[in-house]
Formats: C-alpha cells, sequence, structure tokens
C-alpha cells in the first residue's frame, strides 16, 4: 500500500490506524463556504459587444462581473417567478389588435 491509497485488507487497515495519533492540539479547519454558499462555475457563452457592456457595468458598480451577473440573473428569475412574462413577438401581436385611438 502507498501512502496515497486506502488499505485494501484488514490487516493494512490496523496498521493505518495505528499510526493515527489522537491530542488535543488545535487543527487548522479547512475554509467554510462563503455568506452566498458553496459557488458553481458556470461556462457561458456571450458576444464580445455584450461581454464589455458587463465589464463596464460591473466597473461603473465597484463589483466583480461574476457578482454582477449573479445580480442580473436573480433579478430576470425573481421577474419569471413572480411575474408572467410573454414573449416579444405575442406583445406585438396584442398591441397590434388594439383598436386604434382617435
Amino acid at each position: 500500500m502507498s501512502s496515497t491509497e486506502w488499505p485494501d485488507t484488514p490487516e493494512e487497515m490496523a496498521a493505518l490506524a495505528a499510526r493515527l495519533e489522537y491530542t488535543d492540539e488545535p487543527v487548522e479547519l479547512p475554509p467554510t463556504p462563503g455568506p452566498e454558499g458553496i459557488m458553481v462555475s458556470r461556462s457561458l457563452k456571450m458576444p464580445t459587444d455584450l461581454d464589455a457592456r458587463i465589464k463596464a457595468a460591473a466597473a461603473d458598480r465597484g463589483i466583480t462581473q461574476s457578482m454582477l451577473m449573479r445580480q442580473l440573473l436573480e433579478t430576470g428569475l425573481a421577474a419569471i417567478e413572480h411575474d408572467h412574462p410573454i414573449s416579444l413577438t405575442d406583445a406585438i401581436r396584442a398591441l397590434a389588435g388594439l383598436p386604434k385611438s382617435a
């Protein structure tokens, strides 16, 4: 058994357990997720002009591009979840059907 492998047999496990040392010394814990929880990376393709607009908008607000995109996604999802958005085509069709004003 190498130092990077887990034991395969009860004997190897007993040997590993015999080498463990238990103390009351403080240890450094792994970092915990930030206030927003565990982050998931997503790959996103966008036109260069949209990317430039996001960079500029984030810089204007003094936040990262990732934070701005998260805020925009939250806003967009809230609108979808709490409203009944319609497509632009449906909106034009509905407006075209209205009577003309005098």
